[in-house]
């Protein structure tokens, strides 16, 4: 078969047709039906005198098509007979013939997990590092993949490939994401993706105790924080070509900034509340958020009550969108939640201007490093019983005592150092005054 293309010759006075070769189909000769046609053997124009095989997977609607690589063609029925059983019993025990890459597999996990979100089975947050955690998965086996040719044990080198990435990554953190993945894989064997056997092998990892401390601002820090971001949406430049836009979100990261340090919100609890789940007390101007389970990491409702109310008051009368079932960071442009890329795009800008002013500011911090410094604050502060600073929180006394133990160990010290004593004559234990214990020690 020809097809032709017009060209235009160079003085553009005639229409020349230069034919171009197109290769024909292969066609199918010699065909042999094999257990009443479930599977035939045929050669075919470009194979020579190569045997192939089809064979029809229903389940999937698709066709294998293979090379039996034999020019016998007693040979070729043994092989396809073979490969007839194989493959007839895969399809019995629930396994997908044709594996999915690793991307492909990832997409519809992740559109799994929409549905779960949905219906208020995970939080969004979840979601969020689910979606994170399985995109380093499908760097680290690559994502053309299928996914049944990667060997159980290639997941003992995910640790070394996450270090190598991120050479100060916590073991707690490669943990959490080698959990997420074999959730995948649950999920994978229960569609039929994968055989019911498969699991991956991440070997031994081994977490060293109290690996994880949590990194808090420090109090310097915090203030050069806020205190820049208190006047940074006044330098966007009068010719700008979206300066009203500029100007709300760089005061809507100062907002953010003030209310996760006054309440300690983790970043999607805040950046997920609407006006409806805000009330102002008009006598202090604190402010109580009720925290809707869905939006939650552990699954649980609360309501909580901090100062500095009137950020909230104040974000009515300059955001774009207001009504009660709108988002309080809410997107310039639209009636949605503001993206959390355009979230950490301004905080990384202000820490950036931060740093120019006060060059010695610890610029590794994350945003959500102001739920730990509101932690630590009330810890060290120890004015709030550490019960009662985990329920507000909305973590367990146990996730406090995990992470926090750094911070508790300073303040216990704290307290010991206070407790001033000496023994008496009779080797009795005798307090003082810690007020005179400076001259008692003298004396």
């Amino acid at each position: 078969m020809l097809r032709t293309k017009k060209t235009i010759s160079s003085d553009r006075s005639e229409v020349a047709e230069i034919p171009k070769r197109v290769r024909a189909a292969p066609r199918m000769s010699e065909v042999t039906e094999i257990y009443d046609g479930k599977i035939r053997i045929f050669r075919t124009t470009h194979s020579g005198d190569v045997w192939q095989m089809r064979m029809y997977i229903q389940n999937e609607q698709k066709y294998i098509r293979k090379s039996l690589k034999t020019r016998d063609k007693d040979s070729a029925v043994r092989i396809a007979q073979d490969d007839f059983i194989k493959y007839s019993a895969k399809v019995l025990n629930g396994e997908k013939i044709f594996s999915l890459s690793a991307k492909e597999l990832r997409e519809r996990y992740l559109a799994h997990v929409e549905t779960l979100v949905a219906d208020s089975q995970i939080s969004r947050g979840r979601a969020n590092n689910i979606k994170t955690f399985t995109k380093h998965y499908m760097e680290f086996v690559g994502s053309t993949t299928k996914i049944q040719n990667v060997s159980q044990k290639f997941f003992q080198g995910y640790r070394a490939f996450r270090q190598k990435n991120i050479a100060n990554i916590t073991m707690t953190v490669v943990v959490n994401e080698s959990i997420t993945i074999k959730q995948l894989y649950k999920w994978a064997i229960n569609e039929g993706f994968i055989p019911p056997t498969y699991q991956p092998d991440f070997g031994k990892i081994i977490v060293k105790k109290n690996e994880v401390r949590r990194e808090s601002f420090s109090v310097e820090d915090y203030m050069h924080l806020v205190t820049v971001g208190k006047h940074w949406h006044t330098k966007v430049p009068q010719g700008h070509p979206t300066r009203d836009e500029e100007i709300y979100y760089r005061r809507s990261i100062q907002d953010f900034i003030v209310l996760m340090g006054n309440f300690g919100f983790r970043t999607g609890e805040l950046l997920l509340s609407k006006f409806k789940h805000v009330r102002i007390n008009p006598k202090d101007e604190s402010a109580t958020v009720l925290i809707p389970a869905e939006n939650t990491k552990v699954r649980q409702q609360r309501e909580i009550t901090g100062r500095r109310g009137e950020v909230f008051k104040r974000r009515l009368k300059y955001s774009p969108h207001t009504e009660s079932d709108d988002f309080v960071f809410s997107h310039y442009r639209k009636k949605a939640v503001m993206t959390k890329e355009i979230l950490y795009d301004y905080y990384k800008a202000l820490v950036g201007e931060v740093k120019k002013k006060h060059p010695t500011f610890d610029d590794t911090k994350t945003l959500y490093s102001l739920r730990h410094f509101w932690i630590t604050v009330h810890l060290l502060l120890g004015k709030v019983d550490v019960y009662k600073i985990a329920r507000y929180a909305g973590t367990s006394l146990t996730q406090i005592q995990k992470h926090y133990d750094n911070v508790k160990d300073f303040q216990v010290s704290k307290e010991i150092t206070a407790v001033n004593f000496r023994f008496d004559k009779n080797n009795e234990i005798e307090l003082f005054d810690p007020q005179n214990f400076t001259e008692l020690e003298r004396s």
